[in-house]
């Protein structure tokens, strides 16, 4: 520990901050309000997340990287405004959809912010320092302190809110309890949650920061602790790429998660070893022997960094670009940053190289806070570039019309993907491909996800048909079972894929199956008396042969189905066994049937 700073705050910058904090969280108390009262900023994403981004991230950059009021360079992060509001516009353009007070979906708002306050963290590391040596921060110990200072803070600050809350809430229980429910309506009310918390945040965080002494001591045990896992991170990624020697790659790629795994342990063993070998002078850490072992372990962390990008590569290839995938190499791709860095270093300069490896964390950091802060813009919108993959993969025929998901660009890319699906079903593609067409068509239509009211005009039978794919080919659901889908409001209605249906030949009551989405029980409808009825719902039992339960499937290919004689509805198709469990309706007309009509039926 090299830090010999004062350890608090000059009277008018604790007053600042307290004052910042109670002006932050009333600022927040508004917009609450404007959307509890259905304000035009709530029916306004744009507007909405580009104030929240402000009153969130502007204040909270101050809090904890002012230094003093008085000092001039706080007036630097005010050019930080007119950024935030930006890129809280452009989310704002990215989530908002038709439905009225759609402010309650928030799909990119999470990694939104992540991204954003990872940025806003290492600039107010650079801010921090600059503050405090009055010049540009080149010295990596003091951005390293802060990096400890600000995470024990924000810490320290998010236990004791937590505590706070906690002892409140209990208080209020216990007053509830001998029926005094005043302190229960008080404190669920914004206009006491807001200010009451952003004023104890502000009083928190002055108090932690004048103790600056204890966050030392912290610091020192944190230290310890990582000293003592730091050879075991170094042995696990040692062992792993030895043990690839005699398995090879491929259960690597079998398993789906190695590679993510691999990387949490990468980016720990850079966690810890910056944690670890910070000092440029004085006795390295730990036995020559095993800092080797785990220099060895940092050299050889490109490997990781291949493997990692050689599985996320065959995903992309097979199944093209996803949100995810993109996050994850754009996450790989810093990731490798620091990794090829550190092993070029440590094998040009050897025993000389951790000052280079500082001088290249502080480049590195930069460039982090730079990447996240674009990918947020819609210069390099990642949501548009994925939008734009898929369709150049349909273009292609790399994906088929039948098996590309409309559903994901609608709603997993926000407006990029509305407006690529509005592009394509203009297309001379799109006309060339009626049933894609109306699918898109379909999902723009829809203005919730899981939305039950029905997409088509049930009016018209013929539309109605459209949403029902028969098997065996060449077959048509009858009218009388449409009318009675549309009575029923099925699932099939509402949704943009056709719905499978299967006309089975014989010897069942019942004569079509409908599996409604992300069902794997079929609807079993028959005609009884001229009238037709849902008789039950088909599911999987197993097989005839224990051995081959894997060869079975859920949904019914084929309609040659064969009841077995017994007591129960038990169907056979080859070795799969399927049974009928009927419906509360059906119960009770056969428990109703005359004697003889009971036995016929039991025969049939």
């Amino acid at each position: 520990m090299d830090d010999h700073r004062a350890n608090t705050l000059d009277k008018p910058t604790r007053a600042g901050l307290i004052l910042l904090a109670v002006v932050q969280g009333i600022a927040l108390l508004a917009l609450h309000l404007a959307i509890e009262h259905e304000h035009w900023l709530a029916a306004d994403q744009r507007w909405l997340k580009a104030l929240y981004t402000v009153a969130i991230a502007l204040p909270a950059f101050y809090l904890i990287g002012m230094e003093r009021l008085r000092d001039r360079l706080n007036f630097l992060p005010l050019l930080l405004a007119p950024l935030l509001f930006w890129l809280g516009w452009h989310l704002g353009w990215v989530e908002q959809t038709p439905e009225p007070l759609a402010w309650a979906r928030h799909p990119f708002t999470f990694a939104f912010c992540i991204s954003l306050g990872v940025a806003l963290f290492i600039l107010a590391l650079f801010f921090r320092s600059g503050a405090t040596s009055r010049t540009w921060p080149t010295a990596y110990s003091p951005l390293l302190n802060y990096s400890w200072e600000f995470t024990q803070t924000l810490s320290q600050l998010t236990l004791f809110i937590g505590v706070f809350w906690g002892l409140l809430l209990l208080g209020a229980t216990l007053f509830s309890a001998i029926g005094v429910s005043f302190f229960e309506t008080l404190f669920s009310e914004p206009v006491f949650i807001y200010p009451v918390t952003w004023l104890v945040i502000g009083l928190t965080l002055v108090m932690i920061r004048n103790r600056f002494r204890l966050i030392q001591s912290v610091r020192q045990m944190s230290e310890a602790l990582i000293k003592a896992l730091l050879p075991l991170v170094a042995l696990i990624i040692l062992l792993f790429f030895a043990m690839l020697l005699f398995t090879g790659v491929q259960p690597v790629w079998n398993t789906g998660r190695a590679s993510c795994i691999l990387m949490a342990l990468m980016l720990t063993l850079l966690l810890f070893f910056n944690a670890v070998f910070h000092q440029a002078h004085g006795l390295p850490p730990y036995p020559t022997w095993l800092r080797r072992i785990i220099l060895l372990a940092v050299v050889l962390l490109p490997v990781g960094s291949v493997l990692a990008a050689w599985a996320l590569w065959l995903r992309i290839d097979q199944y093209g670009l996803s949100l995810d995938r993109l996050w994850a190499a754009l996450l790989q791709v810093l990731t490798a940053a620091f990794t090829v860095s550190y092993s070029l270093l440590l094998l040009w300069r050897r025993q000389a190289a951790l000052p280079s490896l500082q001088r290249a964390n502080v480049g590195l950091a930069l460039l982090v806070a730079l990447v996240l802060i674009v990918v947020n813009t819609p210069l390099a919108d990642m949501r548009h570039w994925v939008a734009e993959q898929q369709i150049k993969r349909l273009l292609d025929g790399r994906t088929t019309a039948e098996t590309f998901d409309v559903n994901y660009l609608r709603y997993q890319l926000g407006q990029p993907g509305i407006l690529a699906l509005q592009a394509l079903v203009e297309s001379e593609f799109a006309q060339s491909q009626p049933e894609l067409a109306r699918r898109i068509e379909l999902s723009l239509r829809q203005t919730e996800r899981w939305s039950q009211e029905p997409l088509v005009d049930t009016q018209n039978l013929d539309d109605v048909a459209q949403q029902f794919r028969a098997s065996p080919n060449g077959a048509t659901l009858p009218e009388p079972l449409l009318n009675l889908l549309v009575e029923q409001n099925s699932a099939c209605l509402s949704q943009t894929e056709p719905c499978q249906t299967l006309q089975i030949s014989s010897g069942t009551p019942f004569q079509w199956l409908v599996y409604e989405p992300y069902s794997a029980v079929g609807k079993a409808y028959g005609e009884h008396d001229g009238d037709w009825l849902l008789l039950g719902h088909l599911m999987l039992l197993g097989t005839t042969q224990p051995q081959d339960d894997l060869t079975c499937q859920t949904t019914l290919t084929t309609n040659d189905l064969e009841r077995l004689t017994g007591p129960a509805d038990i169907y056979r198709n080859g070795n799969c066994l399927y049974h009928l469990q009927p419906t509360i309706e059906n119960a009770r007309q056969q428990l109703f049937m005359q004697p003889d009509e009971s036995r016929q039926a039991q025969r049939d």
